[in-house]
């Protein structure tokens, strides 16, 4: 009687092999971050390198070089990031108020100052990432991507109002969507480039609501 042939399992045994690299080479790119995060933190960009940032990760520059050719490559990687998180933050922030069955009751002045605040501190003032960071992702910014993203926060926002149905702010019109996204999202890149002293402070902020209120809100 021939022995019968154990019965081969590839699939199994392939994801089991591609998902630690996976895991590894996210946690791989996540350390490098860290590491450029911190040293231009310390050093500004002037102190930045890639061999820099090899060796405070561990790692050697071989490995940084498998995930990014150059040091414009590593912080448009790490300046896309930062933006990926300030979209999710805003998406987190609407989409539990969008559940909320008093939303309609709520001030509406605080809604739309927390909605400021995730992106203020996403895009200007640091939060996670450093304001070095952040300013050097406008430094390195393509046309394309920053209208995109844009884009996204202003459709968002489009969505927001009309779930909400808040009495004190109706859905507004595209072009005043426009206006407030070009408007705070303009306000935010010079603030960083500028390096200005408002960054922090709490008029920047109110300057910001007063100008969604002045356009958003039911006259």
């Amino acid at each position: 009687m021939a022995t019968a042939k154990p019965k081969n399992r590839p699939e199994t045994s392939n994801v089991g092999r591609r998902q630690p690299t996976q895991a590894r080479a996210q946690q791989t790119i996540q350390t490098l971050f860290k590491a450029a995060a911190q040293i231009l933190s310390k050093e500004g960009e002037a102190g930045l390198s890639t061999n820099k940032v090899a060796a405070a990760a561990g790692f050697s520059i071989g490995t940084l070089y498998q995930y990014f050719p150059s040091k414009e490559v590593l912080l448009r990687a790490m300046a896309a990031q930062g933006q990926g998180m300030v979209l999710q933050a805003l998406e987190e922030y609407l989409a539990a108020l969008e559940l909320r069955p008093d939303v309609a009751r709520m001030d509406p002045q605080a809604l739309l100052r927390q909605a400021m605040r995730i992106l203020l501190q996403g895009f200007a003032s640091g939060n996670g990432y450093t304001q070095s960071l952040i300013r050097l992702g406008w430094l390195l910014e393509q046309p394309q991507e920053t209208a995109s993203v844009v884009r996204q926060v202003s459709d968002r926002l489009a969505i927001f109002f009309e779930r909400i149905r808040h009495p004190d702010l109706p859905s507004p019109a595209p072009a005043q969507l426009f206006v407030l996204s070009r408007s705070v999202i303009g306000t935010l890149r010079s603030a960083s480039l500028e390096k200005s002293p408002l960054l922090g402070s709490t008029a920047l902020e109110d300057a910001l609501v007063q100008v969604a209120w002045a356009l958003l809100a039911r006259k």
